[in-house]
């Protein structure tokens, strides 16, 4: 038995030797095992990293792009504004130098009203600006007998229209233009009216010309300025008094 126990154990190393390799061998195995754990921990670490930049790319919202309209821009004329009304009647009055702001109240369901001054800030009078609908049609009226109907001028696009000018009162001198859209019935009137007090022709003349308020009172995108739901039909509140009155036909 002892010469086979002996046979088994010749390729083993001597006691003392095999002691200290043990110690080697656990030695090895707890640095692997440290490496593994500092491996496994830097992989982590590099998974949370991505994860959560592909989380906040996916669902936060990048950076707006700066907008030019948030931008203050100086406005060298009131006919600048975005005022889709004021679009349209601004440019005759900016070409006589004046100028040409909201008037307080400067509007209301159906009306818009602004104030027109010369370059020294005197007063040149207003321009007011109402809408109707009359779709069953209107009596244009006629200034020499209120009780006929004018028969009106005619746009290629489909606008009837008729032109006033009543400047026999000094202290209130009107230029007015009633524009209807055949199509729907939608109505519009434009009234310039002069510096009321004045006492004299000149300096209470209407900052518009008869032609120019028939030219804005015609013109589609003035209609188009206004709400379908905004009208001045009776018995709406504080709509313009024009000196000229809109009435339905009938």
């Amino acid at each position: 038995m002892t010469a086979v126990l002996e046979r088994a154990c010749e390729s083993e190393p001597p006691v003392g030797d095999a002691v200290e390799d043990i110690f080697r061998r656990a030695d090895r195995l707890r640095r692997r095992r440290a490496r593994t754990v500092i491996l496994a921990g830097l992989v982590a670490v590099v998974i949370v990293i991505l994860l959560g930049y592909a989380l906040t790319t996916v669902l936060l919202p990048g950076p707006k792009p700066r907008s030019a309209a948030a931008v203050a821009v100086a406005q060298p004329r009131p006919s600048a504004v975005l005022d889709p009304v004021l679009a349209v009647l601004a440019p005759p009055v900016d070409a006589k130098a004046y100028r040409v702001v909201p008037s307080e109240p400067s509007s209301g369901p159906g009306w818009r009203q602004y104030t027109v001054t010369d370059r020294d800030g005197r007063p040149r009078g207003m321009i007011e600006v109402a809408v109707f609908d009359a779709p069953a049609g209107l009596c244009l009226p006629v200034l020499a007998d209120p009780s006929a109907c004018a028969q009106p001028d005619r746009t290629r696009a489909g606008i009837e229209y008729a032109r006033y000018a009543d400047t026999a009162d000094v202290d209130w001198q009107v230029r007015q233009v009633i524009a209807r859209r055949v199509v729907d019935g939608r109505t519009v009137a434009v009234q310039a009216t002069g510096a009321r007090g004045t006492g004299d022709t000149d300096r209470g003349s209407p900052p518009l010309t008869t032609r120019e308020v028939a030219q804005a009172a015609t013109n589609p995108r003035l209609i188009d300025a206004f709400g379908l739901g905004e009208h001045c039909n009776a018995p709406a509140p504080s709509c313009p008094i024009l000196k000229i009155a809109v009435r339905p036909a009938g």
